[in-house]
């Protein structure tokens, strides 16, 4: 899920848009760990999982180890 998150932020995309690039984009799928016929996480689940970060306070953290 944190990995949907990298390609949100480096793609500058909604999470409903990243729900369809997901499922679109062989290059996301493979980043993600993904098969062809494996289920894409909603947006939906893509914004509670961002909302839970931030509650923790985590989201920012987890960012700054990338760079």
């Amino acid at each position: 899920m944190f990995k949907m998150l990298v390609l949100q932020q480096l793609y500058n995309i909604s999470d409903e848009d990243l729900e369809y690039q997901v499922n679109d984009r062989l290059s996301f799928m493979r980043f993600l760990g993904l098969g062809l016929a494996e289920p894409v996480p909603d947006a939906t689940t893509v914004w509670l999982f961002r909302q839970q970060l931030k509650q923790q306070g985590l989201i920012e953290e987890l960012f700054e180890q990338l760079i």
